[in-house]
């Protein structure tokens, strides 16, 4: 058994650190990331999304992969934290600080309209017009 420790020590390490960050990217995937009281997940989506919104409109790709891995560190530090609560009695399990259901905005059913009749109907494909092409000009297409 040793030996094959020995000889084979590089592709199991190399093993456990895929299967642990598979594992992450899996948490972090299936968490949410959208909440009213900014719990979990959803400061650190947030500020990513602001980065790379800022980064993109600037071409600046390593300020985006940037921002996406500081993001990575961030979701680690969240289930780092939740951890730490869970060794401290602060919390039931190590993932309650990530896994919620989520405090969502939605506006009542009183306070919302329907939609209008024309904006329903309102579809460019189904124009009369055949001879309008995509770009909008009103050549005929042969």
């Amino acid at each position: 058994m040793v030996e094959k420790i020995k000889e084979y020590w590089f592709g199991m390490l190399l093993l456990v650190f895929s299967a642990v960050f598979l594992i992450f990217v899996a948490i972090v995937a299936v968490a949410p990331h959208d909440d009213l009281k900014m719990r979990g997940f959803a400061p650190c989506t947030y500020q990513m999304v602001y980065d790379v919104n800022i980064y993109s409109s600037q071409s600046d790709i390593s300020g985006v992969l940037g921002a996406i891995t500081k993001s990575y560190v961030c979701y680690a530090a969240v289930m780092g934290e939740g951890v730490k609560l869970w060794m401290n009695g602060k919390q039931s399990t190590p993932w309650a600080n990530y896994f919620f259901k989520t405090d969502t905005f939605k506006i009542p059913e009183e306070l919302s309209e329907p939609f209008s009749e024309d904006l329903l109907k309102a579809n460019r494909l189904d124009d009369k017009d055949e001879g309008q092409n995509i770009l909008g000009n009103y050549q005929k297409i042969k």
